[in-house]
């Protein structure tokens, strides 16, 4: 299945000019048409940007078809120790009524 690249693009008015400037793009690795990598790029900027609907962030939506670059067969993954971590864990609570 083709991989897709999926930018969200805003238009901004300046001084009597639009100019559009990409808020994030996104690459769908495989969907079987650019609708379906369309529709699956929309819920992921969502997430991302931490919205319900991508019109919030942008206005216009480019989609092209690329290569992505397979990972060799024969490559090992590489080894990681594991190392102990020093961030804290804080637990959040709702707020309860008294």
């Amino acid at each position: 299945m083709p991989s897709y690249r999926v930018s969200f693009i805003n238009e901004i008015a300046r001084n009597e000019k639009l100019f559009r400037c990409c808020q994030r793009s996104i690459i769908i690795r495989s969907a079987r048409t650019s609708e379906r990598a369309i529709e699956a790029a929309k819920k992921k900027f969502a997430r991302l940007e931490g919205i319900r609907d991508w019109k919030f962030h942008a206005s216009l939506i480019d989609v092209e078809t690329i290569e992505v670059e397979a990972k060799p067969p024969d490559a090992a993954p590489a080894q990681r120790t594991p190392r102990p971590s020093h961030k804290r864990r804080v637990s959040r609570r709702a707020p309860t009524d008294k």
